[in-house]
């Protein structure tokens, strides 16, 4: 078997290749070391499969007058099939709601997973010719001449994208697996899901959702036992050959299984324009990235193997351990990537990615390696003291002395992972920073030739706002972010964290001496106790559109303003001093944002989309309309869904409130495909790209900073604002629309010089 035939295989054989099998003897099985799991998670699915047995066969009883709505796509699957989905699509999404949101998924997004992942299965076995004859299973229903045309009509409609999307048959047949696993998915007598109904409060009020949940119980026991709900496998998983290269919206990624390059289909006017565009650089950068060579470092693998079995139980660990089990044995593998509709590029498989945290990785390396020589000793050094800064970043030269100083207990802990270590506990980034001092230690043994499979990362300042700032020239905001190199090479980068940090204290001090009322008593509680780390958040975000309540209920979280007597008064308290200071530090940014928002503002009161082209050709549609409340009625319940309909009006809050995001989303995601491309035509082919973090190897690195630094000038040696207001007067000559303000006197070329521009 080839390596495409085997990718193909291991799409379409997307249950069978599952952790979770169904065995040829009928027998229930799970693929895990635990013999108690397996019998028992066994006995779950044989009584859901049991269930949907018994409602298939009153389905397809004579006399039944009307099918429901979820009934073809019911019967067009194996009883066994239908189990597998259910039961592991639901421990599944649970597994991952409460790892990365910390709560149950809402009933109906877990039933839409489950008839999505019904219908890619129904596809699979039509492609391998293995489909169920649905015009066969129906025809019992009638004794009449015109029943096998009914049926086979019914079993057409199945076949067929819009009357899926029509009908809403993904949500009818989720719901009712979801229904059959409550009443029937038990173990040892216990009920394994249970609805709770959860009352959530957002910016339009009180809502209550549904969401589905294991039972205490159920939950109790799994936590107990050597298993883990995040391990069972998702629908995607890396390619073991290269993606097919996207060529269109609609062509390319896996072998078989449907993808599109936009995450979010554009609609009817969208899709006009992007016909329109030239997406040539934009095909040729996504391709470049998902077509990078990955593998499993083994050493990590064994190491966090190790750690794990003496901590408590940690499910994220445990997915990434399932999901390295898997792929360890693979020489190379890919990621196929999607786009979403600022440009931005996101891996599909979500379990272990290059775009993952710490842990996920760590576990990662390039498949192909290359000798690290001086540079690249230099560089990987200046990556270990990155993924061990906590704090804000120091200079090359502080960083490197760190290394120097500490290089004896970097080689202990390569040496010895799990025992004891200061170091690790004190790292910012613990996991990568002992993959980083594994790294350092082959090097010391073996010398400049040895090959080195890290990426290894440079990170841009503050991002958001380097590329306001660039857009706007602005000095100040340019010095901040490190747009301009400093007075002296061995002087530490700006940090605009701590300079924001550094104006909200004169602030309080200010208020704490001669204000009056509340202000001044929040003023004399946070005396001294504002720092970096509890301002970043809001800084970080303010170019992406947050807004008061939102940092205000951020700061609710921080220790030292729960600390306060009264908690809820220093953080509305501190939450207006943030937005009073961090215009203060990156002055040009905060007009460019209140001229976006103005501009954004005057076209959605007259019912207008924005739309404007990126220095890479992407095409951003920026569409927020109110959204269509259908109620949709299936066998076991009643919920609504919001749809999005290009026949009603822009809401002018989400417009306005969304723009800034979007454009310098945009811009960020231009920066980085133009990088890729001239980084390719400079010969370079691997790539851990992440937004504003861009990874390549250690040896590489001189020719990335040069390069992302060039295409960085190339972009706003345009007028890229003056552009962005064109577009939309072009597109709207009716609407008077203000100018843009006036730029500053910052020379864009000074990034060319800038050491710690990205770092």
């Amino acid at each position: 078997m080839t390596e495409i035939e085997r990718q193909k295989k291991r799409e379409v054989d997307a249950v069978q290749d599952g952790i979770l099998r169904y065995c040829r003897d009928r027998e229930y099985a799970v693929a895990t070391d635990s013999k108690s799991v397996r019998n028992l998670i066994g006995q779950v699915l044989k009584l859901l499969a049991d269930a949907i047995l018994q409602e298939q066969v009153a389905l397809k009883s004579p006399g039944r007058r009307r099918l429901p709505r979820y009934a073809t796509a019911l019967l067009s699957l194996s009883h066994e099939k239908l189990a597998l989905i259910t039961l592991g699509t639901l421990l599944n999404i649970i597994s991952r709601f409460e790892l990365d949101k910390g709560l149950a998924p809402a009933l109906t997004a877990a039933a839409y997973d489950i008839g999505q992942r019904c219908r890619l299965e129904r596809l699979f076995d039509c492609l391998e010719k293995r489909e169920v004859d649905l015009a066969d299973e129906l025809h019992p229903r009638h004794r009449t001449r015109d029943a096998g045309r009914r049926a086979a009509e019914l079993a057409k409609e199945l076949n067929d994208d819009k009357e899926w999307a029509k009908n809403y048959r993904s949500f009818h047949l989720g719901h009712k697996l979801i229904a059959l696993a409550i009443a029937h998915a038990k173990f040892e007598g216990e009920p394994t899901f249970e609805l709770i109904t959860v009352r959530e409060t957002d910016a339009k009020g009180t809502k209550t959702t549904q969401r589905i949940a294991l039972t205490a119980a159920a939950a109790d026991w799994l936590a107990d036992h050597d298993t883990t709900l995040a391990s069972l496998t998702p629908v995607y998983m890396p390619m073991i050959v290269e993606p097919r290269r996207w060529t269109s919206l609609f062509d390319g990624g896996y072998l078989v299984t449907p993808l599109n390059l936009l995450k979010r289909q554009p609609n009817s006017r969208a899709q006009k324009l992007f016909k329109k565009a030239n997406l040539s650089r934009v095909y040729s950068a996504v391709n470049a990235i998902q077509n990078t060579p990955w593998r499993i470092n083994k050493d990590m693998y064994h190491i966090m193997q190790a750690w794990q079995a003496g901590q408590a139980r940690d499910a994220g660990m445990a997915s990434r351990l399932a999901f390295a089990e898997r792929m360890l044995d693979e020489p190379r593998f890919y990621f196929p990537h999607q786009l979403d509709h600022r440009g931005r590029a996101y891996p599909v498989p979500q379990t272990v990615n290059p775009q993952s945290d710490d842990g996920g990785k760590a576990l990662l390396e390039f498949a192909d390696g290359k000798p690290l020589g001086e540079r690249g000793a230099h560089w990987l050094a200046i990556h270990i003291a990155n993924c061990y800064w906590k704090k804000n970043k120091v200079s090359f030269e502080k960083r490197l002395k760190w290394v120097n100083d500490h290089e004896a207990e970097i080689i202990a802990f390569a040496k010895d992972p799990i025992g004891p270590h200061r170091i690790r506990d004190q790292a910012g980034k613990p996991w990568m920073f002992l993959r980083a001092c594994l790294e350092w230690k082959r090097y010391r043994d073996e010398g400049p030739d040895f090959v080195s499979h890290l990426p290894v990362s440079m990170d841009g300042t503050c991002n958001g706002y380097q590329h306001l700032s660039a857009m706007g020239r602005d000095p100040i905001g340019g010095s901040a972010t490190n747009l301009t190199p400093g007075d002296d090479p061995e002087d530490d980068p700006w940090d605009m964290y701590q300079e924001t940090a550094d104006h909200a204290c004169i602030h309080i001090m200010i208020d704490a001496k001669y204000g009056s009322g509340d202000d001044r008593e929040a003023a004399l509680e946070l005396l001294d106790k504002v720092d970096r780390s509890g301002v970043k958040h809001a800084t970080m975000t303010t170019p992406y559109g947050v807004t008061r309540e939102t940092i205000y209920k951020q700061l609710l979280e921080q220790e030292f303003v729960k600390s306060c007597k009264d908690p809820k008064k220093c953080a509305r308290y501190l939450a207006n001093v943030l937005v009073e200071c961090i215009p203060e530090v990156a002055v040009q940014a905060g007009i460019i944002m209140q001229y976006l928002r103005q501009s954004t503002g005057t076209l959605a009161k007259k019912n207008r989309v924005m739309a404007w082209t990126t220095p890479a050709g992407f095409v951003v549609v920026h569409e927020n309309r109110e959204p269509k409340a259908v109620r949709v009625a299936t066998s076991d319940w009643t919920f609504v869904l919001y749809e999005q309909d290009e026949r009603r009006k822009i809401d002018v809050r989400k417009q306005v409130d969304g723009i800034v995001a979007h454009f310098v989303h945009s811009l960020d995601a231009a920066h980085m495909m133009l990088t890729v491309n001239a980084l390719v035509a400079a010969g370079i082919h691997h790539f851990m790209m992440v937004h504003d973090s861009y990874g390549v190897h250690a040896c590489d690195i001189d020719l990335l900073n040069r390069v992302l630094r060039e295409e960085f000038v190339r972009i706003y040696s345009e007028p890229v604002l003056q552009n962005f207001l064109n577009e939309q007067r072009a597109a709207h000559p009716d609407i008077n629309l203000p100018e843009i303000p006036p730029a500053g006197t910052l020379d864009i070329r000074q990034v060319l010089s800038s050491p710690y521009f990205f770092a």
